[in-house]
């Protein structure tokens, strides 16, 4: 039985949180495509391949102690296609301060590995992207 595509990503991030960006690598396609919100502090255009993809995680690494990701909610997840909500937390590492929050990210997956992903700023904007991809109905 063929892995959801929801839960090839949230065993990313799982992978991330307690091995890293090497081990969540492998989950990775080599020309995987990733983007951040648009406009955030962290966007920086669209990433393209794993080598971008391990350096912006690795950017993020350099800034936070202790940083996770964890899916807490699918909102779709069909076929290659999976929407999901993600809570992220970390400790900063100069000031000490804990953080957290959440962001929405919309991915493609094929064969077990994430061929794309876009992160979105809430719910709606990550659903209708993947009515998009997923060519889906409206409602």
């Amino acid at each position: 039985m063929r892995e959801s595509s929801a839960e090839v990503v949230r065993r990313q991030f799982e992978v991330f949180s307690t091995a890293g960006v090497d081990a969540a690598a492998e989950f990775w396609h080599p020309e995987i495509e990733w983007r951040a919100v648009e406009g955030a502090a962290d966007d920086v255009g669209v990433i393209k391949g794993r080598d971008q993809l391990r350096r912006y995680y690795e950017d993020w690494l350099q800034m936070f102690d202790e940083l996770r990701g964890n899916v807490v909610e699918v909102l779709y997840d069909v076929d290659d296609f999976a929407a999901l909500r993600i809570r992220h937390s970390g400790r900063g590492r100069w000031s000490g301060v804990r953080t957290e929050g959440h962001y929405y990210v919309v991915c493609t997956v094929r064969d077990g590995q994430i061929v794309s992903g876009r992160e979105y700023d809430s719910r709606e904007n990550s659903l209708k992207a993947v009515q998009g991809l997923a060519s889906l109905p409206e409602g």
